[in-house]
């Protein structure tokens, strides 16, 4: 019984396409910089350029560490990039705390408010 399973795992397999690593996975492989450049090549659904505030964060610190690679070949561009990063870092920090508006729910063309105050939450719990 059980190589008859065996059997027609085997041959779905095979119509299927052989799942092991092929030349595509070996294109995969590229180190720090080709995760990094996925990572951002990555864009959320609600956003066509997948500005996260923590994508910005990150883009700040490869540019803060990119000024302290310059610092050790050049002086003039360091302090340029270091305060770049900077910036960047903190309006990414800023970004984590700006939220957008939240959308209005509507049901048969109504909206639907909720009041989600911590005084209702409390009300409803105790009675």
């Amino acid at each position: 019984m059980a190589d008859r399973y065996q059997k027609e795992i085997e041959d779905i397999l095979e119509q299927a396409g052989d799942l092991g690593p092929g030349p595509r996975a070996s294109r995969r492989r590229g180190g720090f910089l080709s995760l990094f450049w996925r990572y951002f090549g990555q864009a959320p659904s609600g956003n066509a350029w997948g500005i996260t505030p923590g994508r910005v964060m990150l883009a700040a610190v490869a540019v803060l560490l990119l000024a302290l690679i310059a610092g050790s070949v050049t002086s003039g561009i360091a302090p340029l990039l270091g305060f770049a990063g900077l910036l960047l870092f903190i309006v990414g920090y800023a970004m984590f705390f700006i939220k957008p508006p939240k959308p209005e729910k509507r049901w048969r063309g109504q909206a639907i408010e909720y009041d989600d105050s911590w005084w209702s939450r409390l009300r409803k719990r105790l009675g």
